[in-house]
C-alpha cells in the first residue's frame, strides 16, 4: 500500500447501487472522479463504479507531482509534435493546474498542495545542454522558467550532489494525491454523483441509450452513456477494441523514508524534482523523502505488468544506489515504504479523451502515460462538456481524440 493510502481517511461511498443512471463511469481515480464532478455540477445523473476504493490504484500510487511538459524537456516536445502542438500541450497542462487549484480551493480540499515549482536536474553534461536548449524555447515563448548552473545548485538543492545544472519551472507543484482525489470525490458526491466502491464491472451489454452494466457481484446498472476511466485494467470492456489494441500497461516503483530529522529536511526544497529526462523523480512529503523510477534499468522495463501488489527487488536496489550517489546525506537512512502502480501508455505518448470510434455512447478518459495528475482534472471537464454540449472547449482536445489511433 502506498504511503498516501496509509495516511488517508477512507472515502464515504454510496451504500447502494441505483437501478439506472444517465452516465456510468468505470473507475474511481482522478479521471473518473473529475468527470463525475463536472457532470454532477452540470446537473447530469452520474454513477462512478470503482472496483476497489477511490484512488486506490494509479491515482493513489504515484509520487504526487503536477508537471508541465509530459515529463519530457520542452524542446523534445517541439521536436515530436511541432511548435504549434507543443504550445497547445503546454497550455493544456498549465490550464489543468489552474483549474485544479481553483476547484480544490472552492471545495476546501486539504491535500498539501505546494506550488513552489519543479526542478529538472541534469545528470550528465549532455542533459545540461538539452536543458539549455529547452530554456531557449521557453524564453522565446515567454514561459516562466530559470536556468540554474551547477555552481548555483547548492542554494536550490543543498543535499544534491553530482548534478550538472537544472531548469526550474514555475508552474509545477506537489500534492498528496489520495487526499486530493478523495476530497474531489466528496465534492462530486455533494453535487449529486453516486460513487460506489467495491463495484467491479464484469460485462457491458446493450447499446447507446440502453446499456446494462453487470457487476462482478451480479448486480446490474442501466445507463445511457458509459465512460471508461480504468487505465489499462478493463480494456476487454471496450466493444470497439481500440483500447486493447493501442493502450499498454507498465509499472512504476516508489520508495520512501519515515520522517527525517530537521537538519536533513532543511536541505531539500519542496519542489517537484526529477532527473535523467524525468525517468527518476523525487520530492519531500511531510518530512519524508520519496523517490521513484529506475524501471528502465531492468529487462523489459516493467512493460505489460498489471500486478501492483508486487515489486522488483533490483529496481529497489537501483533506486537506493541513486539516492546514495546523489543525496549522500541519506546514506544509511532506511526506506521502509515501497509500492508500485500501474500506468497506461499510448503509441504517441498522449492520453485518450473523447468518444470511442465504432462504439456509440461510449467514451474514454485514460492512458495518461504516467502523467494523470497533470492532465485528468481539466480533461474530465472537457469530457463532461462533450457529453453535455456535444464538444469540449479546449483547443488542445483534437490531440487527444481516440480516433487518431485508428489505422490510416
Amino acid at each position: 500500500m502506498s504511503l498516501w493510502l496509509q495516511q488517508s481517511a477512507p472515502f464515504t461511498a454510496a451504500t447502494t447501487l441505483p437501478e439506472r443512471t444517465d452516465v456510468a463511469i468505470i473507475g474511481g481515480g482522478i479521471a473518473g472522479i473529475a468527470t463525475a464532478l463536472h457532470l454532477a455540477q452540470a446537473g447530469v445523473e452520474v454513477t462512478v463504479l470503482e472496483q476497489r476504493t477511490v484512488a486506490s490504484r494509479a491515482s493513489g500510487r504515484n509520487d504526487g507531482q503536477l508537471l508541465l511538459g509530459l515529463g519530457e524537456h520542452y524542446h523534445r516536445i517541439h521536436g515530436q509534435f511541432g511548435p504549434d502542438k507543443a504550445r497547445l500541450l503546454w497550455d493544456f497542462l498549465r490550464d489543468n493546474h489552474a483549474a485544479l487549484r481553483a476547484s480544490l480551493a472552492a471545495h476546501g480540499v486539504d491535500c498539501g498542495l505546494r506550488q513552489d515549482g519543479g526542478l529538472r536536474l541534469a545528470e550528465t553534461p549532455h542533459e545540461w545542454t538539452e536543458l539549455q536548449t529547452a530554456a531557449a524555447l521557453l524564453a522565446a515563448e515567454g514561459k516562466p522558467h530559470r536556468l540554474v548552473p551547477a555552481d548555483e545548485l547548492a542554494r536550490w538543492l543543498p543535499a544534491g550532489r553530482g548534478f550538472h545544472g537544472a531548469l526550474h519551472l514555475v508552474g509545477e507543484a506537489i500534492v498528496q494525491p489520495v487526499q486530493m482525489v478523495r476530497g474531489l470525490a466528496q465534492a462530486a458526491s455533494k453535487a449529486g454523483a453516486h460513487i460506489v466502491e467495491g463495484a467491479g464491472v464484469a460485462a457491458i451489454d446493450g447499446d447507446a441509450g440502453a446499456f446494462s452494466l453487470r457487476l462482478q457481484d451480479g448486480q446490474r446498472l442501466a445507463a445511457s452513456i458509459v465512460v471508461h476511466c480504468t487505465s489499462t485494467l478493463a480494456r476487454e470492456l471496450d466493444p470497439s477494441g481500440l483500447l486493447s489494441r493501442t493502450v499498454f500497461p507498465f509499472r512504476g516503483q516508489i520508495v520512501a523514508t519515515d520522517p527525517l530529522p530537521a537538519a536533513i529536511v532543511q536541505q531539500f526544497p519542496t519542489y517537484a524534482m526529477s532527473s535523467n529526462f524525468c525517468y527518476e523523480y523525487f520530492r519531500m512529503a511531510n518530512d519524508r523523502f520519496v523517490i521513484g523510477g529506475k524501471r528502465w534499468s531492468v529487462p523489459g522495463e516493467q512493460l505489460g505488468i498489471l500486478d501492483d501488489d508486487g515489486s522488483h527487488p533490483q529496481i529497489t536496489a537501483n533506486l537506493l544506489a541513486y539516492v546514495h550517489e546523489h543525496f549522500p546525506v541519506l546514506q544509511g537512512t532506511a526506506f521502509p515504504h515501497l509500492w508500485t502502480g500501474i500506468m497506461a501508455g499510448t503509441p504517441d505518448g498522449l492520453p485518450l479523451v473523447g468518444a470511442l470510434p465504432g462504439a456509440p455512447g461510449t467514451f474514454a478518459l485514460l492512458a495518461f502515460n504516467g502523467y494523470g495528475l497533470s492532465f485528468a482534472f481539466l480533461a474530465g471537464r472537457c469530457l463532461a462538456e462533450m457529453i453535455v454540449d456535444g464538444q469540449g472547449q479546449h483547443p488542445a482536445l483534437p490531440l487527444f481524440a481516440p480516433r487518431r489511433l485508428l489505422p490510416a
